[in-house]
């Protein structure tokens, strides 16, 4: 997800559907206790896309360690005909020329 700007902010918020009584409830909370400590609606969504990106990094890392391994002993077998058509639909292979 890409976010241009603060215009688009509202949007991002809506489509993790952030509710709008969590904020209030927080702000109630924390007017009555002066040790309180609430994100805005906005941070928590940022809490949350940095948990789900330190999940994917370390997931990706599991998945490189498992293929290093295959690859050194000579277990990995790669589809080579999958793999160009993969490089050839993200362009990293210009076929023109």
């Amino acid at each position: 997800m890409r976010i241009d700007g603060f215009q688009n902010i509202p949007a991002v918020l809506q489509s993790f559907k952030v509710d709008k009584s969590l904020s209030s409830n927080s702000e109630n909370e924390s007017s009555s206790s002066s040790s309180s400590v609430s994100l805005s609606a906005f941070g928590e969504v940022l809490q949350s896309l940095q948990r789900e990106s330190a999940q994917t990094a370390k997931l990706r890392s599991a998945k490189v360690d498992q293929l290093a391994k295959e690859a050194q002993s000579g277990d990995l077998d790669v589809d080579m005909v999958k793999l160009a058509t993969s490089l050839i639909n993200l362009q990293v292979i210009d076929t023109k020329g």
